[in-house]
């Protein structure tokens, strides 16, 4: 079994940028997000489509809206 990690040891790696896609724009973490978008096939029915887009303070009103 591994060893718990403490708060400090926690806090510490959460603090750091190791590993994390910045927006160079808003200067925040880009964080993945899957959407679940409702599209209609050829054949007329609906079908889910899966996507994973990547998601920080300059976009997130936007995608969460559904605008894009």
């Amino acid at each position: 079994m591994s060893k718990a990690k403490s708060f400090a040891a926690k806090t510490a790696h959460s603090n750091t940028s190791e590993g994390k896609v910045m927006c160079p724009v808003c200067a925040t973490e880009m964080k993945k997000i899957k959407l679940i978008v409702s599209r209609k096939s050829a054949a007329g029915t609906w079908a889910p489509k899966y996507e994973i887009r990547d998601i920080c303070k300059c976009n997130d009103q936007d995608i969460l809206n559904g605008k894009l």
